[in-house]
């Protein structure tokens, strides 16, 4: 079992797995499936395996509060397009900074150009907790 890390560790130490994906064409619906599936709450969104967003539980909630149609919309209509970034080696704190700066829950983790993982504000969290 890993151990908690604190906030003067690396991200690195947070990121449990490589991101969950989904293709911008993806229904809501299915996207709804993946995130329960897999027990996430953000995908990245890839096209030909490149990063071109991010979709939260939250954008699902909000697209079909505001009347978007599961089964009709798509994943490309509610995902948010700026994607914010975080190097394994930064620490825990400079990605909580990063978070409340940009009032964001997630950040996507990146060694160069490829992506390795997703960490939550939860993960931060417990970071600090641990501390």
């Amino acid at each position: 079992m890993m151990s908690i890390a604190g906030p003067d560790e690396p991200v690195s130490r947070l990121v449990r797995r490589g991101p969950v994906t989904v293709e911008p064409s993806v229904t809501l619906r299915a996207l709804s499936e993946v995130l329960l599936r897999e027990e996430v709450g953000v995908a990245l969104v890839t096209r030909d395996g490149v990063a071109v967003g991010l979709v939260s539980e939250r954008d699902l909630v909000r697209a079909v509060a505001e009347g978007a149609d599961p089964d009709d919309d798509r994943v490309d209509d509610v995902m948010a397009f700026e994607i914010v970034a975080i190097d394994p080696h930064d620490l825990i704190s400079a990605a909580a900074e990063r978070m409340l700066d940009g009032e964001i829950r997630h950040l996507l983790v990146t060694d160069g150009d490829r992506s390795v993982g997703v960490i939550s504000i939860r993960d931060v969290l417990s970071a600090y907790r641990a501390a």
